[in-house]
């Protein structure tokens, strides 16, 4: 098979499998379940971690429920410096609810995405493996990389 024959068989399964996901592309979807939180001051280096939010949320969520507390905590203990952080910023959380300090408040930004996802895409099991972003946070342009899991996620 030529290189253009290639091509033209990627569009195809690509476009077939849009349509089994109702045609949303992962990229509209993310930008989507993050528009509550993205606004026009933001600086390109905090959309990204928007997005990486936002993605760690979507791959999150398409685990089984007993499953996601679990995934949450590797993808905290992942960030470097922040299981330290962590450590502090849950006892000033519990001194003072009403003001939590930015680590916490970052699991509750997460935990609201996966709602948004299951909210919107409840039966959308793409795994999101990567991503790209190039422009600026209020002109730029995302683009996904996935996988489609054969079965459910264990």
């Amino acid at each position: 098979m030529g290189k253009a024959s290639r091509n033209k068989h990627l569009k195809r399964q690509q476009a077939a499998n849009l349509e089994q996901y109702g045609g949303v592309k992962l990229s509209e979807a993310l930008i989507n379940i993050s528009e509550p939180y993205s606004y026009e001051e933001l600086s390109l280096d905090d959309y990204k971690k928007l997005i990486m939010m936002t993605i760690a949320a979507w791959n999150i969520a398409n685990h089984p429920e007993e499953k996601r507390a679990e995934q949450l905590l590797g993808f905290l203990k992942s960030l470097r410096g922040l299981k330290d952080e962590m450590d502090l910023d849950l006892e000033a959380a519990l001194n003072d609810p009403d003001n939590p300090p930015a680590s916490i408040a970052m699991v509750q930004v997460i935990y609201a995405l996966m709602r948004r996802k299951l909210e919107l895409y409840p039966n959308d099991n793409r795994i999101i493996t990567d991503f790209k972003f190039t422009g600026t946070a209020n002109d730029g342009h995302l683009s996904v990389s996935s996988i489609i899991p054969s079965r459910q996620i264990h």
